[in-house]
């Protein structure tokens, strides 16, 4: 397993990957710190990415429900 996919697995958010950044930088880890950085901007343009290709929904906002009543225009029902 390389140090890339390890980082990629441990970070599940920029600012999560920005904070471990911060601990290597802390403790002199050069090399480490630019590795979490660098993921912290990929997983940034992927949140960027994601939100160009999927705009939330203008009926729930993305959520799937509005209160307890299932959104019918982005359920999963209402799409197939």
């Amino acid at each position: 397993m390389s140090a890339l996919t390890r980082a990629y697995e441990r970070c599940k958010s920029p600012a999560q990957a920005r904070h471990y950044a911060l601990i290597c930088a802390k403790n002199r880890n050069r090399p480490a710190a630019q590795l979490y950085e660098e993921v912290a901007e990929a997983l940034e343009a992927a949140e960027r990415l994601r939100a160009a290709l999927h705009p939330t929904c203008p009926i729930c906002g993305g959520r799937g429900a509005l209160d307890d009543i299932e959104c019918w225009l982005c359920s999963t029902p209402a799409r197939s």
